[in-house]
């Protein structure tokens, strides 16, 4: 009975960490990894008051972790903990962190698959421009390239403000404000035109408001069409990083566009054309060839 005694007491700790990173406004799916981990740090040290947590406890879990899961999620759930140690200094439950000197499990980032220009050409070309469809298509295609928004940030796009050039979306980091080239603003137009619809919400399908599942399967049936591969609608952020940097956009300037806060997500989506950027890099500041 004692050891579900200080079970629930740990939990009322989450429920209280959990709380807190609502009020910061983090996503309901990054809060919940957040806590999970918490609460499997809680688990594995059966559940003593996190003011008896030590340096041992967190390592034990980070070892159990370590023998299950990829090394990048062990590294995601380190995080997720030293958010909660924060939190707890913070409300003075305790005096310091006990796994501030544990360093991060190193990974190596994998590349992920990517669209490639070439690729892209190729979708937009086999949009036809003759059918409703073929319009929206090629309109899809384009914001997703060069905006490299979220699926769900562009469902839920409205609120154009064609004087300013930006569109509003709502996604997995809450609402923003994202710049449109001249190129998709011109491909909106149009669509706009063909489709004639009042909706607030900015992109339709056969039922009304085209939602993740539709834009998924639009993506699969183009890229049959085209003869591309299909690597998920995701695959188009990480080409429109690929692209601003090949462009030579500085890193803050795209951390702004898509909506990141560090250049973590950034290496982890060049990552596939990384040799290609270096060797572009190269070209433009080549120390011999600047003498």
């Amino acid at each position: 009975m004692e050891n579900t005694d200080t079970a629930v007491n740990y939990v009322i700790y989450l429920d209280s960490f959990a709380l807190s990173l609502k009020v910061e406004g983090l996503r309901p799916h990054t809060i919940s990894c957040y806590v999970r981990d918490a609460y499997r740090l809680g688990e594995r040290s059966g559940w003593v008051a996190p003011s008896e947590l030590t340096p041992t406890h967190v390592r034990r879990y980070i070892e159990w972790l370590t023998s299950r899961v990829q090394p990048s999620t062990v590294t995601a759930a380190q995080l997720g903990l030293r958010r909660f140690f924060r939190f707890l200094v913070d409300e003075r439950e305790i005096t310091h962190d006990p796994s501030e000197k544990i360093k991060l499990v190193r990974f190596k980032v994998q590349p992920q698959p990517t669209y490639s220009p070439s690729e892209i050409a190729q979708l937009l070309a086999a949009c036809d421009l003759i059918t409703m469809n073929g319009v929206r298509d090629k309109a899809i295609v384009t914001v997703l390239f060069d905006t490299g928004v979220r699926v769900g940030e562009l469902v839920s796009m409205q609120n154009m403000d064609w004087a300013n050039r930006t569109v509003t979306v709502d996604g997995k980091t809450g609402v923003r404000v994202v710049p449109l080239s001249d190129t998709a603003l011109m491909e909106i137009q149009r669509y706009q035109r063909r489709w004639k619809f009042g909706d607030v919400y900015l992109w339709r399908g056969k039922k009304g408001k085209l939602n993740e599942s539709g834009v998924f399967q639009m993506i699969r049936r183009l890229c049959r069409k085209a003869e591309v591969e299909f690597k998920g609608v995701h695959a188009f952020r990480r080409a429109a990083a690929a692209q601003m940097k090949r462009l030579g956009m500085n890193d803050s300037d795209i951390l702004e566009v898509l909506g990141w806060k560090d250049v973590t997500m950034l290496r982890r989506y060049t990552a596939a054309v990384a040799g290609e950027l270096a060797q572009a890099a190269h070209a433009r500041y080549s120390p011999a060839d600047a003498l």
